[in-house]
């Protein structure tokens, strides 16, 4: 499932194509979850009077296996859109299954329709390859077991995101097909849609399976639908900003009178005489009239009170480079996203060496919320 949001709470766990490839504090719970089920129901029920060992072997290792389906599941969205010149930040394994950080959105309809298929094809290849290795093995064994289970559960893996309901792949193939007739705005409000009414739906079905007495089946139904509907209308909200940020620069909504610290005050002269007075949460830094970086409150914090006096502003900013500064030309959405990137919550406007202005989350609101009362 592509995504152009992060998720806090993980760990690097590997890099692949040079995607740094992230796993969830909650993917640990759902992996215990499932090689707990399949150790104590679903191998035993269909594999009889093997040892505990035996059934436990099976779980893990269907377990890690599923997860690795996941994981090229999507690869394939990464690849179309590294091959379509989108950069991808991350894929975050987490609890629902996986995330691929996309730097931007696709730019139409038709690269939203490869990027969206190729997660469901490459599960669609992954099931007919463990369908021929369970083919191959002895039946009743380990890796005869595992195989046919994977080849099933990654045929319902590709089925469950071919769900015409953004933001599951199918929902990104509505709105690939729409695109063109009707806007991605409108597109993406109808994909929307059928994803919030997919959302309830299994939330409801969820209720009655426990209810009847289906117990974690039925709550992972509601817990399922409940993710979907909060991703839907987040999805639809950042379609929304786009849309309405379409066109407008950094420039536009920076802060052009910006208060400064030069870089050679001490964290201590800084903190007394300008953090304390004004409340701010950053300063740009210059030498003379030359950015140099960027000092934020936390970057006081981390020196130890009694050395702020002989550290200098210098010594702790974080200096001038492509993270944090942007031309007042370049696309708000760009700098946004840069902003979040960073987690800074600012970058710097410069413009020909110079310091043009501040962009920051609340510069950003105020433009919006003024373009919105004016109806721009």
């Amino acid at each position: 499932m592509p995504s152009s949001s992060s998720s806090p709470g993980s760990i690097q766990l590997i890099r692949v194509l040079g995607i740094p490839v992230f796993v969830h504090f909650s993917w640990f719970i759902v992996f215990g979850l499932i090689a707990w089920t399949l150790a104590t129901g679903y191998f035993p029920e269909r594999y009889p009077n093997l040892p505990v060992t035996s059934y436990w072997a099976k779980g893990l290792l269907a377990s890690l296996l599923f997860f690795v389906s996941i994981l090229l599941h999507e690869l394939g969205h990464s690849v179309v859109a590294l091959k379509s010149g989108i950069a991808i930040r991350s894929i975050t394994l987490f609890i629902f299954g996986g995330v691929a950080r996309l730097e931007r959105d696709p730019p139409d309809g038709r690269t939203e329709l490869r990027m969206a298929a190729a997660g469901p094809a490459v599960s669609i290849v992954l099931a007919g390859l463990f369908l021929g290795a369970g083919a191959l093995a002895r039946p009743g064994g380990t890796v005869w077991a595992v195989a046919r289970y994977l080849a099933v559960i990654n045929v319902v893996v590709a089925a469950f995101n071919l769900v015409p309901a953004f933001p599951l792949d199918g929902g990104r193939l509505l709105r690939g097909v729409l695109w063109r007739s009707m806007g991605k705005a409108r597109a993406t409000r109808v994909a929307a849609r059928a994803g919030t009414l997919f959302a309830y739906f299994l939330m409801a079905s969820g209720v009655v399976s426990m209810l009847r007495g289906a117990g974690i089946s039925g709550m992972w139904y509601v817990l399922i639908g409940w993710f979907l509907k909060d991703a839907s209308a987040g999805a639809y909200q950042s379609a929304r900003v786009d849309e309405a940020l379409r066109g407008v620069t950094a420039g536009d909504a920076m802060v052009k009178d910006v208060a400064t610290l030069p870089a050679d005050i001490s964290l201590a002269e800084a903190a007394h005489d300008h953090f304390l007075r004004t409340g701010y949460g950053a300063y740009p830094v210059v030498r003379g009239d030359v950015p140099v970086g960027l000092l934020c409150r936390r970057d006081i914090l981390k020196v130890p009170g009694e050395e702020r006096e002989r550290t200098s502003v210098q010594a702790a900013m974080t200096p001038v480079g492509d993270s944090i500064v942007v031309p007042p030309q370049a696309p708000l959405i760009r700098a946004m996203a840069k902003m979040a990137e960073t987690g800074l919550g600012r970058v710097l406007v410069v413009d020909g060496g110079r310091l043009a202005g501040l962009l920051t989350m609340g510069s950003v609101l105020r433009h919006v919320r003024v373009r919105e009362e004016l109806g721009e």
